[in-house]
Order: C-alpha cells, then structure tokens, then sequence
C-alpha cells in the first residue's frame, strides 16, 4: 500500500492494517510485523502480530505500543515507507520510525 501523506496514513490504520517496522530509534525493532490496534487522534498502537504475551502487545492495556502523530512536517513519505523523524530536518540520527503499511497478502 502507497501512503503519500499523513491524512492518507491515518485513514489507513483505522482499517487495523499490519505494519512492518524498516526503522527505528531502537535498532532491534527493526523488521517487527505489527498490527494496529487502535488509531485515534492523537496516534495509533500496535501490538507484535500473532505475539499475544510479547510486551509489546501487552504495553497499554492491551492496546500495544503507541505512535503519536505529531504534524505533517515531521513525517516524510516516500516509496511506501512512512518516516517520522524527532525533527523537521528528516536527518536518519532523529528518526523516531519508519515503516510499511502491508496488506494482509504481504504478510
């Protein structure tokens, strides 16, 4: 799936879409395939699909891991990944996450 801006983004998770993590401030989170398990607002979680009782999923009542959206330009969308940096100069030492929004086909 293609996101070409932030308001495509969170029409996208509403639909409880899996992600799969291609950066992150924690090195070790890349690569993890989630599932959004709320999108509001104010951001979106997610939980590690199919990994009930990992803390991921288990963080937040259940909800998983939460995202907030901060505003459009912090974020960059490009080739179908998602990006949202700690900055508005998008500089890879102040990336927060980057991420694919995948159909369940391409889990």
């Amino acid at each position: 799936m293609i996101i070409k801006n932030l308001a495509q983004l969170k029409k996208a998770l509403k639909a409880n879409p899996l992600l799969k993590i291609t950066g992150h401030c924690r090195e070790d989170y890349t690569g993890q395939i989630r599932r959004v398990t709320l999108a509001n607002s104010v951001g979106f979680y997610s939980v590690m699909d199919g990994q009930p009782d990992h803390k991921i999923s288990l963080a937040n009542g259940g909800r998983g891991s939460v995202l907030y959206w901060s505003s459009a330009p912090f974020w960059t969308f490009q080739d179908g990944v998602c990006s949202l940096y700690s900055d508005k100069e998008h500089e890879p030492k102040h990336l927060i996450m980057a991420f694919q929004v995948l159909d369940d086909s391409e889990r």
